[in-house]
């Protein structure tokens, strides 16, 4: 634990982006029918009213209808589908 906020001190006293250098999650919404989760850690379950995903920051759960994991990558990947809902 005290490892993680003297990395997140560095990073913000350097100026840098944490989502980039902490490996935090980044999430891009387009309206409601589109999502680029970047820096996620693995899909935990997927169905089309739900995607949960892990995060540095916990599981991210998306709920809606007709949900299609359009890419994925190691890193990143992409939803669509009618987004209601993203909790982290």
């Amino acid at each position: 634990m005290a490892r993680e906020r003297l990395a997140r001190r560095a990073v913000k006293a350097a100026g840098l982006p944490q989502d980039v250098m902490l490996g935090m999650p980044r999430i891009v919404l387009c309206g409601d029918s589109q999502m680029l989760l970047e820096n996620h850690r693995g899909i935990v379950e997927y169905a089309q009213d739900r995607l949960r995903v892990r995060t540095a920051l916990g599981v991210l759960t998306v709920e809606g209808e007709n949900l299609t994991l359009c890419a994925m990558g190691q890193e990143d990947l992409q939803v669509t589908g009618t987004i209601r809902s993203v909790q982290l």
